[in-house]
Formats: C-alpha cells, sequence, structure tokens
C-alpha cells in the first residue's frame, strides 16, 4: 500500500492511549483497540497506521507491537518531559517537523499567525500540511507547551525555548502596554493582566508563566512606577474566546486515559498572598 500523504486525524490523548495499551497488551490489533476504546473498526485501524508511522508502533504477523520507542515515550509523559516528547516528534514524525519548521520560520515576527494564514502559506510553500493537519498538530503543541495560541486573537506562535533576559521583558511590556493605552491620554491608565500577557507573550515568544515570574520580579523592582490592582472574584472580563490546553497525568494509571484540561477563566497575577488583575505604569520602567 503507498504511503499516505496526508495526517490521519488523531489527538494526542488517543496517541498515548494506544500506546498504553499496546505495552500493556504486548500487542494490538484493530478489533481489541475498537472494543478498548469505544471505536468503529475503520476509526480504530486509522488510528493504528498513524501511530506505527510516527514510529510508536511495529506491523508484525498481521498485528501491531510495542517497539525500542513505545516505553521510553510513555516513561517521558510519566515525568512530564514535554520537551523531550516534542523531540521525538520532531525527529519521527513528518508533518509534525513540517509544522515546526514552518513556525520556526516566523519566530521573529512580533505576531503569530492565524490558523488561515498557516493553512494559506503551507498552500503556497506545497507542503504537506493541510486544514486538519495544521488543527490536530496546533492542539498537540499548545499541550505539550511547544507553541502558544494568543488567546484574544487567535493566532499561533513557537515559543522560544531560551526565554528572555530582564530588559527585552521590560521592553517589551512597555511597548504593549502602550499599545493597549495609546487612546487614552493620561498615563496611569489600568489594563487587564490577561490581555497584557497574551500580547506580551506573543511579542517576546515566552510562556505564561515566564511572563508572571518576570512582571512579579518587575513589580517588586518599580513599586511606586507599577501599580497593580484586585477585581471581583466574580467577573465576565476574566474569560477569554480560547482556552489554555493542558496534559494532566496524575500517575502511572492515568497514562492509560489521560486527562486533558481546558481552562478559560483568565487569572490574574499573585504576588504573595494577593490575587491582582489590573495594571497601570506612571512612568517608563
Amino acid at each position: 500500500m503507498p504511503e499516505r500523504k496526508t495526517i490521519r486525524p488523531i489527538t494526542l490523548r488517543r496517541v498515548i492511549e494506544v500506546c498504553s495499551l499496546a505495552v500493556k497488551s504486548k500487542a494490538l490489533d484493530t478489533e481489541a483497540v475498537s472494543k478498548r476504546l469505544n471505536l468503529s473498526i475503520s476509526r480504530a485501524k486509522e488510528i493504528l497506521r498513524e501511530v506505527e508511522r510516527m514510529k510508536l508502533l511495529t506491523y508484525l504477523d498481521d498485528t501491531y507491537v510495542p517497539n525500542s520507542n513505545t516505553p521510553d515515550f510513555l516513561d517521558d509523559l510519566e515525568n512530564k518531559q514535554w520537551n523531550r516528547v516534542h523531540e521525538y516528534f520532531k525527529e519521527n514524525y513528518s508533518f509534525y517537523n513540517t509544522f515546526i519548521r514552518l513556525l520556526t520560520d516566523h519566530l521573529n515576527r512580533n505576531e503569530g499567525l492565524s490558523l488561515d494564514a498557516l493553512k494559506e502559506e503551507s498552500r503556497i510553500r506545497k507542503l504537506s500540511l493541510n486544514e486538519t493537519a495544521i488543527e490536530v498538530l496546533t492542539d498537540w503543541c499548545d499541550r505539550l507547551g511547544v507553541v502558544q495560541r494568543h488567546l484574544y486573537s487567535k493566532r499561533v506562535y513557537l515559543v522560544k525555548s531560551e526565554g528572555t533576559d530582564s530588559v527585552t521583558f521590560k521592553d517589551g511590556l512597555r511597548r504593549c502596554y502602550r499599545e493597549l493605552t495609546r487612546s487614552y491620554s493620561k498615563k496611569g491608565v489600568f489594563v487587564k493582566i490577561p490581555i497584557i500577557r497574551e500580547d506580551t507573550c506573543e511579542q517576546l515568544k515566552i510562556t505564561r508563566k515566564v511572563f508572571d515570574t518576570m512582571l512579579r520580579q518587575t513589580f517588586l523592582e518599580n513599586i511606586g512606577i507599577i501599580e497593580l490592582s484586585g477585581a471581583p472574584i466574580i467577573t465576565l472580563a476574566k474569560k477569554s474566546p480560547l482556552s489554555v490546553r493542558e496534559i494532566k497525568l496524575e500517575d502511572k494509571q492515568t497514562l492509560l486515559s489521560p486527562k486533558f484540561e481546558l481552562a478559560r477563566d483568565r487569572e490574574g497575577l499573585l504576588v504573595g498572598q494577593k490575587a491582582y488583575y489590573y495594571l497601570a505604569m506612571h512612568e517608563d520602567i
């Protein structure tokens, strides 16, 4: 059978479940996967073939068996070594590698790319990424912490592995604050921390966790220049169009059925025991 040129749609959760089943059962066929995961025979076959393409299963005597990659892959997941999982897919799964290379080409842009822009560039460059591939791989990479999607604009960008320094962070924070307050004539206008977080992370290609750590430090170094304010516990302002996607693996047993969580309530910033939701700059930092 000729090699399929497009991705078979499969969630990262299904990849984990099939690999976990394969290690426990020693060998899998479509009927076993169909029954255990409550899938149709045709869907089970699709998933097994795609996981085989990732080199996480080997087809042998009409069954799919785990190979040396499979337990290592599951160990990395169990130990939350997301970057090792990312590197594995980059080296062994052509669609994933192509997607990462596409985003890498835009690493120095201030803005990320919309899904439509990614689809169009893939078409122009004749890459093996159709609409389904881009949507599937965006979800994978988002959960692995490799990419982030701006929760308000929905643009996608690759996160820089090396983070950023304090000077670059302050410059980026200041630029984003000025952009958010440019329609106001006075200084010290309050902006929502969740929104300036998304804008700054996108410009600097840093994670939300890095942003919070650096903003907390910048605030403590500039008390009086930067002002933080709280918000009511319940407020519609905390909702965003998109949700943060995470993988939750509490113990080895959950590898068979991992939890993929969505969090739509956007948090502010915790400093000590106090939670803040708004930020204002009274002078340049």
